[in-house]
């Protein structure tokens, strides 16, 4: 073993590191210059209009082969909940980098 094969070691630590921030400032870029459509989207799963489109299509009136899982029970709101989980992971794991 090279006395100073750790350095090598240390030197890819860092590089993956760097990447993987980098990938993470993107991300976290994209997700906040995002929020005014995700909070439009909260918006609209409390609105009137909502109630209105619901009753639309179970009148038939909105068009079968229009996508609307914005209608759904379930979607928007599994979204609410994945944006909270994530938002709490994105807490517990930024205390435990300060930390360090």
């Amino acid at each position: 073993m090279n006395k100073y094969e750790h350095i090598a070691k240390m030197e890819q630590i860092m590089a993956d590191h760097e990447a993987l921030m980098g990938q993470l400032t993107a991300l976290l870029d994209t997700v906040e210059a995002r929020q005014p459509d995700y909070a439009a989207l909260i918006e609209y799963y409390y609105s009137s209009q909502r109630n209105q489109d619901l009753e639309d299509d179970s009148a038939g009136r909105i068009p079968a082969d229009m996508k609307r899982g914005v209608l759904s029970e379930d979607e928007i709101f599994d979204l609410m909940g994945d944006y909270r989980d994530n938002a709490i992971r994105m807490m517990e794991l930024a205390l435990k980098m300060i930390k360090l």
